[in-house]
């Protein structure tokens, strides 16, 4: 029985919404993806929103959907940038066991390709490496957890953070019946 939000955090590409989506299986809990929740109240791709009114008001829009987030138990995967929204990060903190899934820049690279396709939220400048660099302590300072990521199958993954939320009494596995 999960007795708290858990919600992952990480670069585009880390493989949060695939997680989560197996994490929330296994567990037999909701997932949220809040990407999704944006394109859904917006009737826009993340690229469209951030290309038409810029980055500073896609992020309010996270941020507002960050905030809206009940805490029921519940997986909840964010958009890479949530962490650039401070307000949302001290409330998921306050509710939620944070899950940071951490990447090299390697492996995020292949695994993005074209980031504007992607919808990643950049500056004019920026780039992967550079968004990389900018965010990482960002992700290390909010996570309760850290999970390594080195080439892992997301069900492996899945079992990491599955692991580390049963031995911080987090998460119970139920036994089946019989």
């Amino acid at each position: 029985m999960l007795q708290k939000m858990v919600v992952l955090i990480g670069m585009p590409g880390s493989g949060k919404s695939t997680i989560g989506r197996i994490l929330a299986q296994e567990m037999g809990v909701p997932f949220v993806d809040t990407d999704h929740l944006i394109r859904d109240r917006e009737k826009k791709t993340l690229a469209e929103i951030q290309g038409e009114n810029g980055m500073r008001h896609f992020l309010q829009i996270e941020e507002e959907t960050l905030l809206s987030l009940d805490d029921t138990p519940k997986i909840v995967a964010t958009g890479g940038s949530a962490v650039l929204c401070e307000h949302a990060m001290m409330y998921l903190s306050s509710v939620a066991e944070v899950v940071f899934l951490d990447a090299d820049l390697h492996m995020l690279t292949r695994r993005i390709g074209d980031p504007k396709k992607r919808g990643v939220v950049l500056g004019k400048t920026q780039t992967i490496a550079s968004l990389f660099f900018e965010r990482r302590p960002l992700y290390l300072r909010n996570a309760d957890i850290r999970i390594h990521l080195r080439n892992t199958r997301p069900h492996m993954v899945a079992e990491q953070v599955i692991k580390k939320l049963v031995e911080k009494g987090i998460w119970e596995r139920r036994e089946a019946d019989g």
